[in-house]
């Protein structure tokens, strides 16, 4: 884990899961940005949309729902 507590090793598998895809993609939300209280640590957007589908989002649970965990 890094200091921020996301597994990027994970996060880059998963995201490279959904980028085959190309409907959606986990990103990070900043600790100092102003939307962090609202978004979390992690978010997942819609690609084609640039909705955010979800927040505060637990990597590794998502990675399970998806088979790439």
């Amino acid at each position: 884990m890094s200091t921020a507590g996301v597994n990027l090793a994970l996060l880059a598998k998963v995201n490279h899961f959904l980028a085959a895809k190309g409907e959606r993609q986990i990103k990070r939300c900043p600790p100092d940005s102003e939307r962090h209280e609202e978004l979390g640590r992690l978010y997942l957007i819609d690609m084609v949309s640039g909705e955010v589908l979800d927040h505060h989002l637990d990597v590794e649970a998502f990675a399970k729902q998806i088979g790439v965990a």
